[in-house]
């Protein structure tokens, strides 16, 4: 969209376009979520409604900001589901697929816009599937032959002069451009009636449940004080006319209505220059505000209209309040992710900050023991303390967002993806309200992809295999989350078949990626699946079988600090379990020291530490080893794997730094422990960003920076080393 188009009429809608893409957004994700509920529930009117109103909201949002094209899709799926919500087409595949359509086409315009490009997404082969599935439903007459016929056939209607407001005129006009209906409705009293205005009020209630009135003649004061037989309403709707005949008609003491489709203003030209008048350009800028003012607190949005110059807005009812209460306070805000982010680093500086404090005073209190000002300030430093662990606590729970965001999406993929495979297939999403940090929720979402693509193709079996080997027909594909402990484990699930390990050691030896005499367990088999390039597919297909993407997943969750986990049994299905830092901002972390240098070791990884003899260290296939409990534990010197001097003089025995991820366990070779110290996660920027083993840094309380430990890739270092 053009500068000229933002700058509609004089109206900047720029300041509007976060929260309409936000809540458009947000719209059309409980458009897709609920269209694929539909699929399975069959005609739940209150979803249909939820669904239509979605579908309102959208379009109303979109004619305020003038995106025109986004209008023309949205009004059609609005006809649609008004359809079905009227009870006058039932729902088939075909609607909930070209629904589906219609989310995808503006999910891709949204994309456009928020890249602040014109909008070139074809849609029209859309709005004429769903025009077809109106009318070839019976249920549905366009509105272009409603008005031919009320044309033709009511030669005597003869239209009234309800001496508009310039405003008023102003939405006929947009109203027109669009294609809404324009009627007159005309409504004959029953001879004697007594109480003619209370009955006009009645139809005019029973009217703005249909649409919008825009005048009533005679008005109220001249219908209690005078002796008219009929009245006439001007209602903007899209309700077919014989509908609003039958509604108005259940009043009573009403004998005849007819609606008849009113021909608006007179003169083209000077509809034009009405809507470039300034008081229309000011109403545009009030009504705009207000519109927005709605997105921002996801009421119901007001419908528009886009006019040639401006778009122009008309107020549509609120969503009733929930809670039963008329006037519901807003309880939520939306804050740019950039000002949050903001936050949560001054609160980080203010960790670093107080720990100085907490070092300063600790020295203080060496020199000058009995000083009460040395005690008063520890004692502040304390209490200063306290409120920055509740002041971090609350910053960072700003950061955590609920997995379902990811989880919503993957409902309508396995979907597509079983209609392609000719599989049946049902996904289950458990956990989706578990919470975590943003930074990983907005990575998370391809890894989980890779998987879910994985289980369809290669783990779910076909209907008929299902049932020849005892199991329902339809497949189950499993995503759940929760915590464990400091980290988030998700899970991926299916009922397939299990991974083909023969199959896969085959093909990792044909790669030359293991030798064909290595000994490996069924783990370590499974787990050659993330070697880069591997695939066991005998054919290439768009949904795997490319040589790429289970790579990626152990890429994305390396660079996340977090792993991922295979447990598969054949015939009965596999499970990927992934595990990943709650936070990525501030942690607890164990400084150790080796040499003269010291390192920070999150402590969410750390099981325990051990003090061991040099001599109990031994070297097995090229790597140090000690006994642990019966069981071996791999060790890494730290002082050899970042290449730091050699002490002249080693000690006789070292601390070693249990640390694991899952079910893997390493140990850390270090000099000295420092004890446990809260840090701040800084990024080493995008030159120093990717070295090996080290995840970022941080300033200790004495004002030095320390690298700060990848346990993730440490581990997958030492498993690096086992396989050579």
């Amino acid at each position: 969209m053009s500068d000229d188009d933002k700058q509609n009429g004089g109206v900047d809608l720029g300041e509007f376009l976060e929260f309409y893409l936000l809540d458009s957004q947000e719209q059309i994700e409980k458009l897709g979520a609920g269209l694929l509920q539909l699929e399975k529930e069959g005609n739940n009117s209150a979803l249909i409604n939820d669904l239509f109103r979605s579908a309102h909201s959208l379009k109303g949002a979109s004619g305020t900001m003038g995106y025109t094209s986004i209008v023309a899709l949205t009004h059609s799926a609005e006809d649609l589901l008004d359809r079905l919500r009227q009870g006058k087409i039932e729902v088939s595949m075909d609607l909930i697929d070209v629904l589906l359509s219609m989310t995808d086409r503006v999910k891709a315009m949204l994309a456009q816009v928020e890249q602040h490009e014109e909008i070139s997404v074809e849609y029209q082969d859309v709005v004429d599937e769903m025009k077809a599935l109106l009318n070839g439903g019976g249920s549905a007459v366009p509105k272009q032959v409603i008005e031919e016929v009320s044309e033709k056939t009511n030669n005597d209607f003869a239209p009234l002069d309800f001496s508009l407001s310039e405003q008023e005129k102003m939405k006929i006009v947009d109203a027109r451009s669009l294609g809404h209906g324009i009627y007159q409705v005309d409504v004959q009293f029953s001879p004697n009636t007594l109480m003619k205005a209370v009955r006009a009020v009645m139809a005019v209630q029973r009217m703005e449940n249909l649409g919008t009135v825009l005048k009533a003649l005679p008005s109220v004061e001249e219908l209690e004080n005078g002796s008219y037989e009929s009245f006439s309403i001007l209602v903007l709707s899209d309700e077919p006319q014989e509908e609003i005949r039958s509604e108005i008609l259940e009043v009573s003491e009403i004998d005849d209505v007819s609606v008849n489709v009113y021909p608006g203003l007179e003169n083209e030209e000077s509809q034009l220059e009405l809507v470039q008048t300034s008081a229309q350009v000011q109403q545009a800028k009030d009504e705009a505000a207000a519109t927005s003012n709605a997105v921002a607190t996801q009421g119901e949005t007001a419908e528009t209209v886009p006019t040639q110059n401006h778009p122009v807005v008309k107020a549509a009812p609120s969503a009733p309040a929930t809670s039963g209460e008329g006037n519901q306070q807003v309880h939520t805000i939306r804050v740019d992710t950039v000002r949050m982010d903001n936050l949560i680093n001054l609160v980080g500086e203010m960790v670093i900050t107080r720990t100085r404090l907490v070092q300063i005073g600790l020295d203080l209190k060496e020199q000058h023991k009995m000083d009460a000002l040395v005690n008063n300030l520890n004692e502040t430093t304390v209490y200063l303390g306290r409120l920055m662990n509740d002041l971090q606590e609350s910053a960072m729970r700003l950061r955590m967002v609920p997995i379902g965001t990811v989880f919503s999406r993957f409902p309508r993929l396995v979907r597509d993806l079983s209609r392609k495979t000719s599989k049946e297939i049902e996904l289950v999403l458990k956990g989706e309200d578990t919470e975590l940090d943003k930074t990983v929720v907005e990575v998370i979402g391809d890894p989980l992809m890779h998987l879910i693509r994985n289980s369809v193709d290669h783990g779910i079996e076909h209907p008929e295999e299902r049932l020849a080997a005892g199991k329902p027909e339809v497949g189950q594909i499993t995503l759940d989350a929760y915590h464990d402990g400091n980290h988030i484990a998700i899970l991926v699930a299916d009922d397939g078949g299990g991974l083909d390990l023969p199959k896969i050691r085959q093909k990792a030896v044909e790669k030359g990626l293991i030798s064909a005499q290595e000994e490996l367990t069924d783990r370590e088999i499974a787990n050659l699946i993330f070697l880069p390039g591997f695939s066991t597919a005998d054919k290439v297909t768009d949904i795997s079988g490319r040589g790429v993407g289970m790579d990626v997943v152990k890429k994305a969750l390396n660079n996340l600090g977090g792993v991922v986990d295979i447990d598969t049994r054949k015939g009965y299905g596999t499970t990927f379990t992934i595990r990943l830092p709650l936070t990525l901002a501030i942690i607890q972390a164990l400084l150790v020291e080796v040499g003269t240098e010291i390192y920070a070791v999150p402590l969410s990884s750390v099981l325990e530490t051990l003090l061991v003899e040099r001599k109990e260290i031994k070297t097995v296939g090229g790597l140090p080893m000690v006994q642990l409990r019966g069981n071996t534990l791999p060790l890494i010197s730290l002082q050899e794997k970042f290449e730091l001097p050699t002490p002249e003089t080693p000690s006789a025995e070292v601390f070693v730094v249990v640390v694991g991820l899952g079910d893997k366990t390493l140990g850390l070779i270090v000099d000295g422990l420092r004890g446990q110290q809260e840090i701040v996660i800084k990024s080493l920027g995008d030159v120093l960003n990717n070295l090996p083993g080290i995840a970022g840094a941080t300033i200790l309380g004495d004002g030095k920076v320390t690298l700060i430990l990848d346990v993730g890739s440490l581990l997958q270092d030492i498993l690096v080393k086992r396989k050579s």
